[in-house]
């Protein structure tokens, strides 16, 4: 008996490891391909049930507070669906969109361990490390533009994503950049991450100039001063200084001609073209967008009107109007007013009573991770204002798999539970 199970032993162990390199091959490829992720994520599947301990690993997984609150929010999508069908008989559950909070529990059952973890971070530090490197590459004129640039001047210097994207994954990658500097004794890996850093930045602000990648820069800007320069210093007058440099770095950054021309000049004058002729602009399809979701919420304010409800509603509200196609979207382009229009005041007390779970549970980690994710948290949270994440496939992946990356957190001590030593 044992004989014969030798052989399917090593089989299961190795489809266990092979589901581990699935898994750590999601994070390479999420953010550069969107059917390479989706082959990686059914293989990392497939392999952690068919590997060895799969029903220990998998309710080891489920334990993990980034898995629990990513099924909450599953549930209540679930539910927001379920809503969706009584009024419609339609039930919306095809696709990504509720069930990738479940890649949380599956990638969590096979990077059992902060080494697997940390591999899956780099994996995809090396895939952005590359379109840093090739974005540089053809704003230089060394490396040449891809075809849909031509017809779109604004996707000049994307690789393989559209800028914000491109923009937002640059902005997590170049905040791992400076986590790991701040924290290695090593000078010469300081000067090596602050490089990278400054050159994530440098790519941001010159080369994609994409207006959500600026908006998320600022905020993320004060935090990075704040922590490298009040880093592990006390007294009023670091305090001062630091609180100073958090204004003065975003502020030297938001009145750079890029920004400033992005945020400020471009945006006013697109609101007056707005308000005096309807100009389809991107501020103006916001404003319309977002002036028109808010009578849709006022008709069901407390559970809202289920899932993927909000684009046949606007649609209908929109329908006859001049220039009626070009404010056509999929999604109010604002995180919280479609979570509002889907899912009313209840999904979205949920949804910020998660977001504070986790900013809780960041704060437990070790100081790199706790920056990284803070980091994430921040971005997302401040992009989500002008912008649908959840909706969009490319968004939506690339920080639910960064979030199934995370680690434990240390328990914290009880003070009941400590001893005094006899005297």
């Amino acid at each position: 008996m044992s004989i014969a199970a030798t052989p399917l032993l090593r089989i299961r162990s190795a489809a266990l490891v092979a589901g581990q390199w699935c898994a750590v091959a999601s994070l390479f490829v999420v953010p550069l391909n969107k059917p390479a992720t989706n082959v990686a994520l059914i293989l990392s599947l497939a392999f952690s049930l068919l590997g060895t301990e799969a029903r220990q690993r998998w309710l080891t997984a489920a334990r993990h507070p980034v898995v629990l609150g990513a099924l909450l929010w599953w549930l209540v999508l679930t539910l927001s669906a379920l809503h969706t069908w009584y009024d419609t008989s339609e039930l919306p559950l095809t696709g990504s969109y509720t069930w990738v909070c479940w890649y949380p529990l599956v990638l969590g059952s096979l990077l059992q361990t902060s080494a697997w973890r940390q591999r899956a971070l780099v994996a995809f530090a090396l895939a952005m490390g590359a379109v840093l490197l090739i974005s540089c590459g053809m704003d230089l004129g060394l490396i040449p533009q891809r075809a849909v640039s031509l017809s779109e001047p604004a996707m000049r210097n994307t690789v393989f994503k559209e800028y914000t994207q491109q923009g937002l994954a640059l902005l997590v990658f170049g905040s791992m950049a400076l986590a790991v500097a701040i924290d290695t004794p090593s000078t010469r890996q300081k000067a090596f991450f602050f490089g990278v850093a400054l050159l994530t930045l440098i790519n941001i602000v010159l080369v994609l100039e994409s207006r959500t990648t600026y908006l998320t820069l600022v905020p993320l800007l004060a935090y990075w001063s704040w922590r490298i320069f009040a880093r592990g210093r006390v007294g009023w007058r670091h305090t001062v200084a630091a609180c100073s440099l958090m204004v003065a770095i975003p502020a030297v950054v938001w009145f750079t001609p890029p920004v400033r021309e992005r945020l400020v000049v471009s945006i006013e004058h697109e609101v007056q073209l707005y308000a005096g002729q309807r100009e389809p602009t991107s501020t103006g399809i916001r404003l319309e967008l977002w002036r028109r979701t808010l009578p849709i919420i006022a008709t069901a304010p407390v559970f809202g009107h289920g899932l993927h409800q909000w684009a046949p509603l606007y649609r209908q509200s929109i329908e006859g109007s001049p220039d009626f196609d070009a404010f056509l979207m999929g999604h109010p382009h604002q995180e919280m007013l479609l979570i509002l229009a889907e899912q009313g005041a209840v999904g979205l007390l949920v949804y910020l009573l998660l977001l504070v779970a986790l900013a809780r549970y960041i704060r437990r980690l070790d100081p790199v991770p706790r920056d990284i994710y803070s980091c994430i948290l921040l971005i997302y949270l401040t992009a989500g204002l002008a912008n649908g994440l959840w909706a969009d496939f490319s968004h939506r992946h690339l920080f639910i798999l960064l979030l199934a990356c995370m680690p434990l957190a240390k328990q914290p001590t009880s003070p009941l539970r400590v001893r005094t030593r006899p005297e």
